[in-house]
């Protein structure tokens, strides 16, 4: 007002107060008309509608790349994945958090509830990765949540987008209304200089801002371009494909949108997919196509997600295995849309199926291992239930095929194994199992075979007799010819069995029994066989028991010089069977050899016979016998023996060369060098070696001589008919000659008749034992003594 007054004061001293206040009046009128104008244009263009918009669109953004991360690691829930959700999230509460405030003077409705609803998505979201529930199924749910969310949040975009569109539209009306009337003013106020002058600024300065809002728009919808070009961009790098598959109520399929992976995994372009998506459908293998229209049907009727696997087809041959996931919605005119991803698993299934193969078969030979073979021996059982047929299993283990491994080494053992493989597969029909049970054991599985089970037992021995011919064949190992047999078990069954375990068992005694026929034969399961097996078996267990409770005594059978004179004794093992009584050696020590119960029981007839050395040596009259201990090969190859004697004798102070071991001409079957050494530490020692059943076994005169004895036995089966069998009488001199010419001294046992012992006398024999001397005692009584015979 100060300003006016000032203006006035200089019109009056300028003596125009008349025209100062009709310039004043029309200049005042004029103002008040222009800014009545420009009034309209601004209430027309709020520049915040504008700003709400490019807020919107950038919340949009955040939303739709918070939505695909979900997608993401609902389909793979690694932590890479999970990692990139949360980062997405808190992008997305920073924007809420930055449009908070201007959501409260929007004039757009929904504003405020979408913002509610996108605090209340987001902190779901958030709660479930701050407890850790990133299952597929919660991640889903999210997904969906947002997916509804980015639905209506982009209704809403459009909305702000098309009343800014309206409200330029309204800017420029009103641009025109006011050239109008500036045109008009400028006539009417043509005299009012000054005022028109300040009214044009103030209409150049409305002008500036309409051509700068004009400017926001033209970057909004830079922004919007960007924008989408970003998510495609997004879209075409994550991998897979990222689509929108619609199935119309007509039948006609289409993909609005696809991203650029659809060309590089399906051979075909977005463009084609878009009008026809049955190309797509088509790139599916026949065998899956089915299984994936099910899918689409179940998903669209149930609006459940849809989930599959299939496989495509490559164009150069072969197929890749794709997974989809999608969620569907209903759409207004009945079709169906889908919203989903689809990646590569091919090299998942890969590995489901090494695992799957190393899980269910051999890894040397490709065949069905014990797992697979017991699941499909269950399932024979199961089916000749129903139809009566009869089965058999063909035990199969290769003869001497630990030689072959040891001496020409593990590769040619596998070589021999991989094409006794082929031969066992080439051997049986498609529908039989042959399986490898590990080592150089196979099992041969024959189902359906007749009815009666004579003709069953015929079929299963001709399919044997044409294995034992394929694998009789010599087999070229790297050049090397080999050769191999095999031993057969074989077992029926039908529907009366039941356990898996006890066919497999009859087999393997069946294949035994193979073994002792002399190999490279077969033979059948005999319920005789398995009684004895039981019979061994119940036998083993009282065995052990008795070794723990001590039921086991030392009985002690003289020996006697020429002149009857007893030089010593032998110590023999016997079993005080808690119900049978007195058990013969015959029966349990082939077991405990067997079984490896030798090495305990060994030890304890070794520790007690020491012990009774330890008691003779402290009388006068027995100390200067001898006492022998049967030592069997097992347990006289076992690395500690030799430590074991020398602990032994330590303990009980016996002279060394009062115990004396005897061996069986079997140690000189194999390894003959390390025997010899084990003998020479303990002869060091003192202790003495008797060779036991000499000429009953295999015995080379050229180890013979380098052996440390000290006696050779002659057996008493010899001995028994050395006065009725001239060829026994002869075995009987050449054994006593073979002894004095290699300075040993000869022991004849079993002897039981005074005939025996005179022509044994008279061919030189030194040493006697047998029944015509003494039977087996506890103790020695009055023989041990200084008696003798005569």
């Amino acid at each position: 007002m100060n300003a006016v007054r000032a203006w006035l004061a200089r019109v009056h001293r300028n003596r125009f107060p008349l025209l100062a206040l009709i310039v004043f009046v029309g200049s005042l009128a004029g103002v008040m008309l222009l800014s009545s104008s420009v009034g309209r244009i601004a209430s027309a263009l709020p520049l915040t509608s504008l700003y709400k918009e490019r807020d919107f669109a950038a919340l949009l953004t955040d939303v739709l790349e918070l939505e695909a991360k979900l997608e993401l690691a609902a389909a793979a829930p690694t932590p890479e994945h999970l990692q990139r959700l949360a980062f997405g999230l808190d992008m997305a509460f920073l924007r809420q958090r930055d449009n908070a405030a201007s959501y409260g003077d929007s004039r757009f409705d929904g504003v405020g509830e979408i913002s509610a609803r996108l605090d209340a998505v987001l902190e779901g979201i958030d709660a479930s990765l701050q407890r850790g529930d990133t299952t597929a199924a919660t991640l889903v749910r999210h997904v969906d949540e947002v997916a509804v969310l980015r639905s209506d949040l982009q209704r809403l975009n459009d909305a702000v987008f098309q009343r800014s569109m309206q409200q330029a539209s309204a800017q420029r009306a009103a641009l025109d209304r006011l050239g109008s009337t500036s045109t008009a003013m400028i006539v009417l106020l043509g005299a009012f200089g000054l005022g028109l002058v300040a009214m044009l600024l103030r209409q150049q300065g409305s002008i500036k801002a309409l051509e700068e809002r004009d400017r926001e728009l033209r970057r909004g919808e830079a922004v919007q371009r960007e924008l989408r070009e970003r998510l495609e961009k997004i879209a075409d790098n994550v991998p897979g494909v990222i689509y929108q598959f619609r199935c119309c109520p007509d039948g006609h399929i289409e993909f609005p949108y696809a991203s650029r992976g659809l060309h590089t995994m399906f051979g075909i372009t977005p463009e084609v997919a878009a009008r026809d998506g049955s190309a797509v459908l088509a790139a599916i293998h026949p065998d899956d196509r089915e299984v994936v229209a099910g899918a689409i049907r179940r998903s669209a009727e149930t609006l459940q997600p849809w989930v599959c696997e299939y496989r495509i087809e490559r164009a150069g041959g072969g197929y890749r295995w794709m997974s989809v996931f999608a969620t569907p919605q209903r759409e207004r005119d009945g079709a169906t849309l889908w919203h989903g991803h689809c990646h590569d698993v091919s090299s998942y299934k890969a590995a489901e199926d090494e695992i799957r193969h190393l899980a269910f078969y051999d890894p040397l030979t490709g065949l069905p291992n014990r797992r697979l073979l017991m699941d499909r021996l269950r399932h024979a059982l199961a089916t000749h239930a129903r139809s009566r047929h009869h089965g058999a299993l063909l035990f199969i283990d290769l003869d001497n095929f630990k030689t072959l491994n040891d001496t020409q080494g593990h590769q040619y053992g596998d070589m021999l194994l991989r094409q006794v493989a082929a031969r066992l597969s080439a051997c049986v029909r498609e529908a039989d199992t042959v399986a490898r049970l590990g080592g150089d054991e196979f099992v041969v599985m024959l189902e359906d075979l007749d009815r009666d089970k004579g003709a069953a037992a015929r079929q299963a021995e001709s399919a044997g007799e044409k294995i034992l011919a394929a694998l009789n064949d010599a087999y070229q190992l790297d050049g090397r010819e080999a050769h191999s047999t095999p031993s057969i078990g074989i077992t029926l069954f039908d529907a009366a069995d039941a356990e898996i375990a006890e066919l497999l068992k009859r087999a393997d005694l069946a294949m035994y029994q193979a073994k002792e026929a002399g190999r490279n034969t077969l033979r059948f399961f005999d319920p005789v066989m398995q009684a004895t097996v039981d019979a061994h078996s119940a036998l083993e267990s009282e065995l052990r028991r008795s070794l723990r409770q001590g039921n086991f005594a030392l009985l002690f059978q003289p020996q006697l010089d020429r002149d009857g004179r007893m030089t010593g004794a032998e110590a023999l093992v016997r079993w005080h069977h808690p119900e049978q009584g007195l058990v013969s050696p015959a029966a349990f020590i082939p077991l405990a050899e067997r079984t490896g119960l030798i090495l305990p029981l060994g030890r304890w007839v070794l520790e007690n016979a020491c012990d009774k050395l330890a008691e003779w040596a402290a009388d006068p009259e027995t100390a200067h016998l001898t006492l022998a201990v049967n030592v069997s090969v097992r347990e006289f190859r076992h690395p500690g023996f030799c430590d074991q004697v020398e602990r032994v004798l330590q303990r009980t102070g016996v002279a060394p060369g009062r115990l004396k071991l005897e061996l069986t001409e079997s140690l000189l079957l194999e390894d003959v060098e390390d025997a010899i050494e084990r003998m020479d530490r303990l002869k060091r020692l003192g202790v003495g070696f008797s060779l036991d059943d000499f000429g009953t076994g295999y015995s080379s005169l050229a180890y013979l001589k380098r052996l440390p004895l000290d006696q050779l036995k002659i057996d008493r089966s010899f001995v028994r008919d050395v006065m009725t069998d001239p060829n026994d009488a002869i075995i009987a001199r050449t054994i006593i000659a073979l002894g004095q010419s290699l300075g040993l001294d000869v022991l004849a046992e079993g002897v039981e008749t005074a005939e025996q012992h005179d022509f044994l006398l008279r061919h030189g024999c030194q040493s006697f034992q047998g029944y015509l001397f003494g039977r087996p005692h506890a103790e020695l009584g009055h023989a041990g003594r200084g008696a003798t015979l005569h």
